[in-house]
């Protein structure tokens, strides 16, 4: 009689990967615990694990274990300390969950926006989302690389170029305004001030929004000084003197009507310069 070849029973194996997944998760937690109590202090996750390797050993759970890490990145976005250290672990945090789950688009865009937005590191958000590029076909992550250039840059034509790319992957359709802007007018303020509202739209974390609503400002204050101080330059050209006041601009027809800035103040014009009551940032951007 010939011997019975010896199978494992195929309900073994799926308890044995189920087992393995979950004794994956487990120490994940183990390790993110361990994070959350040296956060506490230092702002600092201390040592991550090779996401690339972690994807491997995962066993088909990559996606449960970045959501685990996700969740946890979550908190720490949010915690006091990572806030008072400039997040220095929030780059770390994207690209270990990224490399866990390469298809985790929201991880790009939203953590992009703390690492720009919060943290203030241009080359890093850019980093993080053309890695993005390389992994999903997500329009927003295209979209806020071209915003990044055009804004932060100062890269216009790689701005636009990441705009098309955007409207590719299903972009809204007013999109192609902003891409005709850009190469026609080389990241004058309009175009700005369009960028910058769509980005409001898109953000929800306040801390973004409130730095978005401070440039849009800026934009917004920019854009008039330079329509008042043209105004000025005409008028001086015509009359052969400066004029008393933003008011005597207008009475005189060099400029159209009045304008007060997104304050509600008023401009002045003082020897021989516009100045805005509100404080603000100079730009790069064409007025």
């Amino acid at each position: 009689m010939s011997a019975r070849a010896f199978r494992v029973p195929v309900e073994l194996v799926f308890v044995l990967v189920l087992l393995a997944g979950g004794w994956g998760l487990h120490g994940a937690n183990l390790r993110l615990e361990t994070f959350e109590q040296e956060q506490i202090e230092t702002g600092e996750v201390g040592p991550l694990p090779d996401g690339k390797l972690l994807r491997v050993a995962a066993l088909g759970f990559e996606r449960l274990i970045a959501d685990l890490y996700w969740i946890r990145t979550v908190f720490y976005v949010g915690s006091e300390a990572a806030r008072e250290s400039n997040y220095p672990s929030a780059e770390a945090l994207a690209h270990l969950i990224t490399d866990v789950d390469p298809h985790f688009d929201s991880v790009y865009v939203l953590m992009a926006s703390v690492i720009a937005g919060l943290r203030y590191d241009i080359d890093a958000a850019i980093g993080l989302l053309e890695k993005g590029t390389r992994n999903s076909d997500y329009w927003r992550i295209h979209f806020n690389l071209g915003y990044l250039h055009f804004m932060e840059k100062g890269d216009y034509t790689t701005g636009a170029r990441y705009l098309e790319q955007a409207v590719d992957r299903g972009g809204p359709t007013y999109l192609p305004l902003l891409i005709s802007r850009l190469y026609a007018h080389d990241g004058d303020a309009q175009t700005a001030i369009l960028f910058l509202q769509e980005r409001l739209r898109q953000e929800a974390h306040p801390k973004v929004r409130k730095r978005l609503s401070k440039r849009l400002q800026d934009v917004l204050i920019h854009r008039d000084v330079g329509i008042i101080s043209r105004a000025l330059e005409r008028h001086r050209e015509q009359r052969g003197a400066d004029p008393g006041s933003v008011d005597a601009l207008v009475e005189s027809g060099f400029l159209r009507k009045p304008m007060l800035d997104p304050q509600g103040q008023p401009y002045l014009i003082e020897n021989g310069e516009v100045r805005s009551q509100t404080p603000y940032e100079p730009l790069r951007i064409k007025q």
